[in-house]
């Protein structure tokens, strides 16, 4: 059976262009020549998170009515594709999707009250906003959370643990705090799930660092929670309907994140495509010799194919968000986005990094810090890549021969 989308329409208005071609300068202008800082030295400032709010690019999909320039999901792919190249070690990039996907899924199933207090501060670059869903005994099963909201008096307390959690530095000394789920009855059960925004400086709340091998601009930890009093106005949307509320963040996300890897390794690309022009062995340019060429071809082939998915399946979710495409097809498109996008980015960047050779294992090269940037999502942020195949076997046969109860 055909997807719908016979007539598929990538097009942009001049004003949607012009926003592309805005951000696009500001990163090659502000982002780039502090690359290495970011990537080197682990340090993204204050003033660059706020620069990238004031240029709409921090939160592009939150409405004007909260501080955000309310653009498509396709025009937020496009920029997300200039995120990753200017920052091909995809740190910013992750601060770009966590605090724009949890202001989104907040601005939709939020309260009015919750809205006004949590998304204009991060949509001004003032507070961070992330996600906290994984726990230490597996992430892609998140029926199977322990943590456990309980409720008391006009609120609730929570107990448990978080892990494999960005911005867990940064929400502290900025202020901010998580999309989190937790059990709201004891049963395990996708309706037994409910998301609350947790404050990050909220008494009980500890905060533990993990190091990682990528992405070393945003820090990675885990938020135990002691006893961690959450009152009701903090519960967003209704009792049971986290799980809900986290697969249609995850969906946006995994097509955002796409979009970077894409970004990443197309830069990595054009690096190698000036290397081999003016490297020389044997008295000719690399650029001369077959195995290079065939390469090259195939990967521009692969990276092209993989990115018009990402802006079929930001399309996709366009017309989501206008009720004129099923649920259905946007988790498909964005899982198939996340699978495919990423692998063939991160697969890519290793050929890439080859063709570099011993200047590839330096730090000289940005071709080191894309591939474990990238190998990230690969390794499973916002989603494993077998999970990613499961969703889409699913959609495309039915619920009903589901191997697991996703």
């Amino acid at each position: 059976m055909l997807s719908h989308g016979g007539c598929m329409d990538f097009s942009l208005t001049e004003d949607q262009e012009l926003l592309v071609k805005a951000s696009r300068e500001y990163l090659a202008k502000e982002v780039a020549p502090r690359y290495r800082e970011i990537e080197h030295h682990g340090i993204v400032t204050k003033d660059l998170f706020r620069g990238l709010a004031s240029q709409g690019i921090l939160t592009p999909n939150i409405s004007q009515d909260y501080g955000g320039p309310g653009l498509s999901w396709l025009t937020a792919a496009l920029i997300m594709r200039e995120v990753g190249y200017y920052d091909p070690g995809m740190s910013l990039a992750v601060y770009i999707v966590v605090n724009n996907i949890w202001s989104k899924m907040i601005e939709v199933y939020g309260s009015r009250d919750l809205k006004e207090e949590v998304i204009p501060l991060v949509a001004r670059g003032e507070r961070f906003l992330g996600i906290a869903s994984t726990e230490p005994h597996g992430g892609s099963d998140v029926a199977n959370i322990k943590t456990l909201a309980s409720r008391e008096g006009d609120g609730y307390v929570v107990n448990g643990e978080k892990v494999y959690i960005s911005g867990v530095k940064e929400a502290r000394e900025w202020g901010g705090g998580y999309f989190l789920l937790a059990k709201t009855k004891p049963e395990r059960s996708h309706t037994a799930i409910s998301a609350f925004y947790l404050p990050i400086d909220a008494e009980g709340v500890e905060v533990g660092l993990f190091e990682t091998m990528g992405r070393i601009g945003i820090s990675t930890g885990s938020l135990v929670l002691r006893g961690v009093k959450i009152p009701k106005r903090y519960l967003i949307g209704e009792e049971g309907r986290g799980f809900i509320y986290a697969t249609e963040g995850f969906t946006r996300a995994r097509v955002l994140i796409g979009a970077a890897a894409i970004g990443s390794a197309m830069r990595v690309f054009d690096e190698v495509v000036e290397y081999v022009k003016n490297r020389e062995t044997f008295g000719w340019p690399l650029a001369r010799y077959e195995a290079i060429q065939f390469r090259l071809a195939e990967i521009w082939a692969e990276l092209e194919a993989a990115w018009n998915l990402v802006l079929r399946a930001a399309w996709t979710l366009d017309l989501y968000s206008e009720n004129k495409a099923s649920r259905s097809e946007a988790f498909k498109f964005s899982a198939a986005t996340k699978y495919l996008a990423v692998e063939r980015s991160f697969k890519s960047i290793v050929d890439l990094t080859q063709m570099l050779g011993a200047l590839g294992y330096t730090r000289e090269s940005i071709a080191e810090s894309a591939l474990r940037g990238v190998f990230s999502y690969m390794a499973g942020a916002e989603g494993a890549p077998n999970i990613m195949k499961m969703i889409i076997a699913r959609e495309i046969l039915g619920k009903e021969y589901r191997p697991t109860p996703l």
